[in-house]
């Protein structure tokens, strides 16, 4: 028999709880973009920032796909424990997060060795060629092995959020992010006793920032973290099972949306001759904006992961209305800070792809990514809210356990739906130009967006029970 022993997240006021747990997550997630910019940024100071941009590009799209995918299996994690925790379920808390290590462990040999094997044939179907080429293969090689430290980061990170606390997920998350631009320069260009390795120097540098600060998380909970300790690694059947039928429909929901993201760039090598432009011009100006689109995302997913945490821990204390409040209050939050961001994108499009190497004193193939990535920014920034709400409301739901609706509704939208779109768009390429791909996107997240808040709405995901 367990008692429940309040806590402040399901104690204080809603919006009190909201801003003070997910502002640090914001700042992390926002953060981690900000340093992803700042690694292209390094990586575009390399002669040829064209070339050098896109063999980073199509391979980061590549290696987000185990993170993204993974990111259902820490939902799942953080469901559960926040959950057990509400209960005041000490043990079972501490059960669901090691079996998130288990599933970090085996999930990481899963996603991390086929890449690893056929890096060079994935870079070239997706539109690498030429001198792209040989620099993708060595980073997508180099980051697919390094998948251990970036699971191993998520799930720490994870279940310290589970538990209530946002302030040390966003040390070790900035930190790593710190840590990962110094080493880029030293890398990269060989300084401070370093070798200069090039391209391959900004894939080392993020795979040893992450283990570093994942070893310093994982003495944290070892030594007992908020109640949670980390202690034998054994499968727990019952449980794991639990976390799979919750985590599987949320990694199948993830893989969805960061498969569109792979056809596009796909969709772009089509139809870039039609416009006509160069092919690596249109990757590096996709490349860019899809960057600073994560930021814009990543930052989102600071508020909802307030709202999954705040779902699970209330829904644990038997407050289904304060859970519902808690999302409509992250949510709220979320649109308000994409708004800005969509704002000052259009305003500083110029300036902010200048940053990245691309001024006007840098030639033709310069202006022709500058041209390309302007208009993507002015379009594709007008689906900032839309996302918001589907960032929001997907990790609510995920929070409370229920992963099969955004699993539904992300398939239909941007597989069944969006796949057909973006092909039928590409091959028309010469009448509506590469910003018939940007339209097109920012109509599937409407789409997806407006069922979201329909189901959130109506649905009776709240009353969602975890055994």
């Amino acid at each position: 028999m367990t008692t429940r022993q309040p806590t402040p997240l399901t104690e204080v006021p809603l919006l009190r709880a909201t801003v003070l747990f997910g502002s640090p997550m914001v700042f992390a997630m926002a953060m981690g973009a900000l340093f992803n910019l700042a690694d292209l940024w390094i990586v575009g100071m390399m002669a040829h920032p064209e070339v050098s941009i896109a063999a980073v590009t199509i391979p980061s799209l590549v290696n987000s796909i185990p993170m993204i995918i993974f990111n259902g299996i820490v939902n799942a994690v953080l469901a559960l424990i926040a959950r057990y925790h509400g209960l005041g379920d000490i043990k079972s808390a501490n059960e669901a997060s090691n079996q998130g290590f288990v599933l970090t462990i085996i999930l990481s040999v899963l996603f991390g060795i086929p890449p690893w094997l056929y890096a060079e044939e994935i870079c070239v179907w997706l539109g690498a060629e030429g001198p792209v080429i040989p620099g993708a293969t060595e980073y997508l090689a180099i980051m697919s092995l390094g998948t251990f430290t970036m699971f191993l980061l998520m799930t720490i990170t994870g279940v310290m959020r589970a538990v209530g606390n946002s302030i040390v997920p966003m040390i070790l998350m900035g930190g790593a992010n710190i840590l990962n631009v110094v080493l880029d320069y030293g890398l990269i260009f060989g300084k401070w006793g370093f070798p200069e390795m090039g391209v391959a120097g900004a894939a080392w540098a993020t795979v040893i920032a992450r283990f570093v600060f994942a070893l310093a998380g994982l003495a944290l909970l070892y030594r007992g973290f908020l109640g949670i300790k980390l202690r034998a690694l054994a499968v727990r059947w019952t449980m794991m099972i639990n976390l799979l039928r919750i985590g599987v429909p949320s990694c199948a929901q993830w893989l969805v949306r960061m498969v569109s993201y792979l056809y596009i760039l796909y969709f772009v090598a089509k139809a870039a001759p039609l416009v006509p432009r160069s092919i690596s011009d249109a990757q590096a100006a996709f490349g860019i904006g899809l960057r600073l689109d994560t930021l814009a995302l990543f930052s989102g997913f600071g508020w909802g992961a307030a709202a999954a945490t705040l779902v699970g821990q209330n829904l644990g204390r038997g407050r289904p209305d304060r859970a519902r409040r808690a999302s409509w209050i992250a949510l709220g939050l979320n649109v308000a800070m994409q708004l800005v961001l969509a704002a000052g994108y259009v305003l500083f499009a110029d300036p902010l792809l200048a940053l990245m190497g691309f001024d006007v004193s840098s030639g033709a193939s310069s202006e022709q990514v500058r041209e390309i990535g302007r208009t993507y920014l002015y379009i594709t920034s007008s689906g900032f809210v839309f996302q918001a709400v589907s960032v929001v409301i997907s990790q609510a739901l995920a929070g409370a356990g229920a992963t099969k609706f955004p699993l539904l509704v992300e398939l239909i939208g941007y597989g069944a739906i969006g796949y057909p779109l973006m092909h039928w768009v590409a091959g028309h390429a010469d009448v509506y130009g590469l910003r018939g791909l940007w339209l097109a996107a920012v109509v599937l997240h409407l789409a997806v967006a407006v069922a979201y808040l329909v189901w959130f709405r109506f649905g009776p995901w709240d009353r969602k029970e975890i055994h």
